[in-house]
């Protein structure tokens, strides 16, 4: 699947057409890692130098894609990316088997878990903030979550969709998807579990 998308140039404000794409492979993890992971470290180390910015840290600034290459041939998961001007802009996992809905009125039924979601650092407002630097694109992170809520529809799950959050982004879940919070998990780091409705799926797609 390759599919023309836009997201936002944070420079001039204009969408600007990106490719989301299902073709992943180990050299895309290989990128998040020889351009990625030296900006985020980097940020971090900034952020850290003042106590009052430590908490902007972001919890995933650890993340190595690569110890992934084994679950590219795994029918169960499908890797996203969205590229923009030739360079990995983000990159998402989601498994179709391995959670169930929590909510009390879908309990139990089929949905699309995203295990892990990241946009390329240069698109992270709070890490370029400390390095002087100013955001390159927006939407990556909303395109891909859209793309997610997609697939659990030509799964037959109606849009079903759950998450654990990392905590910088409930509100991100919360108040901009419109996901419900059913409650933290203390069997994943007591991370928060939101989950999309078949109603909050559609309603998310129709821009309500």
């Amino acid at each position: 699947m390759r599919q023309t998308i836009q997201i936002i140039d944070s420079q001039t404000g204009q969408p600007i057409d990106a490719e989301i794409f299902d073709e992943i492979t180990l050299a895309h993890f290989i990128e998040t890692q020889a351009d990625w992971r030296p900006v985020v470290l980097e940020a971090a180390r900034a952020l850290a130098k003042d106590p009052k910015r430590a908490t902007l840290i972001p919890s995933h600034f650890h993340w190595d894609w690569t110890r992934k290459e084994a679950e590219l041939k795994m029918l169960a998961l499908r890797f996203y990316g969205i590229s923009c001007k030739a360079r990995l802009q983000g990159i998402m996992k989601v498994d179709t088997v391995a959670r169930s809905c929590r909510l009390p009125e879908q309990q139990g039924k089929p949905l699309v878990y995203i295990d892990y979601i990241e946009a390329a650092p240069w698109n992270i407002k709070q890490l370029m903030e400390p390095l002087g630097k100013r955001q390159q694109f927006r939407s990556v992170g909303t395109r891909l979550f859209e793309a997610a809520v997609l697939q659990s529809d030509e799964e037959g799950f109606k849009g079903r969709l759950g998450l654990h959050s990392l905590p910088g982004s409930e509100g991100f879940y919360i108040k901009e998807c419109g996901m419900t919070p059913v409650g933290r998990d203390p069997h994943k780091q007591n991370l928060l579990w939101c989950e999309f409705t078949p109603e909050q799926a559609h309603r998310y797609l129709a821009g309500e």
